[in-house]
């Protein structure tokens, strides 16, 4: 009955693990089943608290009560030893029916041997466990007494650590574990050295405290790299051991136990040069474990060379072993700014929830880091993390410290500022890019590097599609028009490159009023360069603008059909096509600049002129106020007009002008009643430098100019007492006008 009692108990126990202890803050989980050849069990864990995961070895007090010293034994080990090649000690309990040893989450070795591992992660972890049992038993004086592959567990990142502490004991203890219990555990006797086999673990204590562990360390080495062994005879064959590492070995295996070497003189062997400890992992280990005390050109050589080799090495390696130390030299300034490229690379294979965890925050932090050095280093890497952090984190915390870089008195942190806007813009708010973005690149543009300067421009327009269309409007015209006057050239280039990018940003009058005229100057400058993009960004532009005026109407001047203030019928003439005349184009724009009022055209006649006798000049009569009426006659031209109340003027000269510029004939006439005022330039609107004038000389009397041909008269009758002048009769200026024409500015005699 007490057996019966005793299996219900383990049953009901083992299917609430760990509930008979409330306090116990570790929710026990599934069973590693091919962890089977111990005394233990292990299972998967979680903390109650922030579900991280453990490891929880657990044994059960009612089925195995006889192994329960050996239990016992390691748990006291457990809590009582520390080193960082042991598996970590969490925490523990023991109740009537179990024991539970909470771990760091560990896996079991064998579950690794079982597939392919890495060659380079295999002797790093001999290398680990040989250091271990070097610390246990030259430094602590204690006999592990249980080196086997079952007391053997990985974290993670490959680590091997050191478990089995069933025996570990002290010969100075009153009762050694390893002298009374140590054949209880399984398979004792198949990894008992030759010693222990002919007398008993008591022979233990006649010999040095490495000899067993020297040989459990050889069986070690054995399992990993041929398998399990049966018998003690096929340890002296090495097997699959490399050739480099198996003299060494067999040395392991010397059946007196006084010429086994330590451990650590096996340890010591295989760190020699080109010995069999000396690979690029463990020498990466070995330095950062030893990180904080190495001298500055010694840390530098090793991260150059660390971010060389980093892809090489297994990825757990690098994320769960390498990453915490760099971050941790990193963070506290041992590391300096050579410590971020691996830690780049490395972060790259992390997903989101480790990202953040593991780089993230510590990242974030080292933006606000005074060390001009680190901040560089920042920014040179920035394309290989910024795309694995969040948007509020870049606009609340990175910006911020990031925006001092552009008023940095180093022209190098300014520089490479401005080259990262293009990295973190898809990251920043409108109201960061629109507002503190801008005025900070304003700045720049005027900086006093000519580099500087010219990525400025490039970074304006590559993030002008970014920009709302306001600050398009406002901004984008006059940043890049004012870096075409920029003294280096590059930087016109680049201006002129950013227009051409941007062209689609802007509306025709900004590009005929603004862009073309500026880019039209830049076709002449001294640099070939500039010269031949300013010939690409004008081709753009002249595209774009035919395109968007293609939709716009022939003229803006209505044209309106009806009777004239007399009563009389107005009839408007057939203007002549553009393309029919080479001055077409001319006369229109004269024309549109002249017509203020009505028309009324009367008899047009244009003969030859050169054979007609001058007539004499009509008698000036003094216009009256209400208006005016002209008449003349010349030798077949005639400009006639008609008077109307109020002060404006109406006037027809489309078809008289066009009639005698098509019969090549001089038109002559003042410059007051013909052109308009003399302040206006006719051509101002359409881009044009002003005309070139001159003063004639006045006297009391103007004389008219007679030329080879003709001399041409135009009066108006004396149509009211009170007005009569003539359209020639004032002394203005003349001009070269922009079609070729001159006006001579002849009139009459008076």
């Amino acid at each position: 009955m007490a057996y019966l009692s005793d299996f219900v108990k383990s049953t009901l126990s083992r299917v609430v693990l760990g509930k008979e202890v409330p306090s116990f803050a570790y929710n026990v989980g599934d069973r590693v089943d091919s962890f089977d050849s111990t005394i233990w069990s292990l299972h998967k864990g979680t903390k109650k608290e922030d579900n991280s995961p453990v490891s929880i070895l657990c044994f059960d007090c009612v089925r195995q009560r006889e192994k329960l010293p050996l239990a016992r034994n390691a748990f006291k080990k457990f809590r009582t030893i520390r080193h960082p090649d042991l598996i970590k000690y969490i925490d523990g309990v023991e109740t009537e029916t179990h024991i539970y040893i909470v771990t760091d989450a560990v896996t079991p070795l064998q579950d690794h041997l079982r597939r392919d591992l890495d060659p380079n992660l295999i002797r790093w972890g001999l290398y680990k466990v040989a250091n271990v049992l070097k610390f246990l038993t030259v430094d602590a004086s204690f006999i592990h007494g249980n080196i086997r592959t079952s007391s053997i567990f990985i974290t993670r990142s490959g680590e091997w650590k050191v478990g089995g502490f069933e025996v570990l004991s002290s010969l100075k203890e009153d009762q050694p574990a390893i002298l009374t219990f140590a054949g209880l555990i399984p398979d004792a006797n198949r990894y008992a050295p030759p010693e222990v086999r002919k007398k008993s673990w008591n022979v233990v204590k006649e010999y040095e405290l490495w000899s067993t562990d020297t040989w459990h360390y050889a069986c070690l080495i054995y399992e990993v790299y041929n398998g399990t062994f049966t018998t003690p005879e096929q340890l002296a064959q090495p097997g699959n051991i490399p050739a480099e590492m198996a003299p060494f070995y067999k040395n392991l295996l010397r059946p007196d136990p006084k010429a086994r070497p330590s451990v650590g003189d096996f340890l010591d062997k295989g760190l020699q040069a080109k010995g069999f400890f000396q690979n690029d992992l463990i020498q990466v280990v070995s330095f950062l474990e030893n990180f904080s005390v190495k001298e500055p050109l010694q840390r530098e050589t090793f991260l150059r060379k660390l971010d060389m080799q980093i892809e090489r090495f297994p990825q757990e390696f690098c994320r769960y072993k390498v990453l915490p130390e760099l971050i941790h030299a990193l963070e506290y300034g041992s590391g300096g700014a050579k410590v971020l490229p691996p830690i780049v690379k490395i972060g790259m294979g992390l997903d989101e929830q480790e990202y953040d965890t593991m780089i993230g925050n510590a990242l974030v932090k080292m933006f606000a880091s005074t060390d001009r050095s680190i901040r560089l280093s920042l920014l040179e890497n920035l394309s290989g993390f910024i795309e694995r952090i969040n948007k509020k984190v870049v606009n609340d915390k990175i910006f911020p410290s990031m925006a001092l870089g552009f008023t940095d008195t180093a022209p190098i942190i300014r520089e490479w500022t401005v080259k990262s806007v293009l990295l973190v813009i898809s990251k920043l708010s409108d109201k960061v890019i629109n507002y503190d973005l801008l005025k900070y690149l304003g700045k720049l543009q005027t900086d006093e590097e000519p580099g500087i300067r010219t990525n400025t421009v490039i970074c304006l327009g590559k993030i002008a599609k970014h920009l709302n269309d306001s600050t398009k409007a406002k901004i984008l015209v006059p940043a890049f028009t004012r870096s075409l006057r920029d003294p280096f050239a590059h930087a016109r280039v680049a201006s002129l490159m950013a227009l051409n990018a941007t062209s689609d940003s802007y509306d025709k009058a900004d590009i005929a009023s603004r862009i073309i005229p500026c880019v039209s100057l830049t076709l002449v400058d001294t640099e070939k360069i500039v010269r031949v993009q300013a010939l690409k960004t004008l081709e753009t532009f002249t595209k774009r603008i035919e395109k968007l005026i293609e939709s716009m109407p022939d003229s803006a001047i209505v044209d309106t059909s009806g009777e004239s203030p007399n009563g009389s019928s107005r009839s408007t003439p057939a203007s002549t096509p553009a393309s029919e005349t080479w001055a077409g184009w001319a006369v229109s724009s004269i024309t549109k600049k002249l017509v203020t009022g009505d028309m009324q055209p009367q008899a047009v006649g244009s003969p030859r002129l050169g054979n007609s006798t001058p007539s004499p000049a009509s008698t000036p009569v003094p216009s009256t106020n209400n208006g005016m009426s002209l008449s003349g006659q010349s030798n077949g031209l005639q400009i006639a007009t008609e008077g109307r109340s109020g002060d404006g003027l109406s006037v027809n000269r489309y078809s008289s002008a066009l009639a005698a510029i098509e019969a090549d004939e001089p038109i002559h006439g003042g410059g007051g009643g013909g052109w308009g005022n003399e302040d206006d330039d006719l051509f101002a609107d359409e881009g044009f430098e002003p005309m070139e004038t001159f003063e004639p000389s006045t006297s009391s009397s103007m004389r008219s100019t007679t030329t080879t041909t003709t001399k041409t008269t135009v009066s108006r009758p004396a149509t009211n007492a009170k007005s009569s002048m003539t359209l020639g009769g004032g002394a203005k200026p003349s001009a070269r006008l922009g079609f070729g024409a001159t006006d001579d500015g002849a009139g009459t005699d008076q």
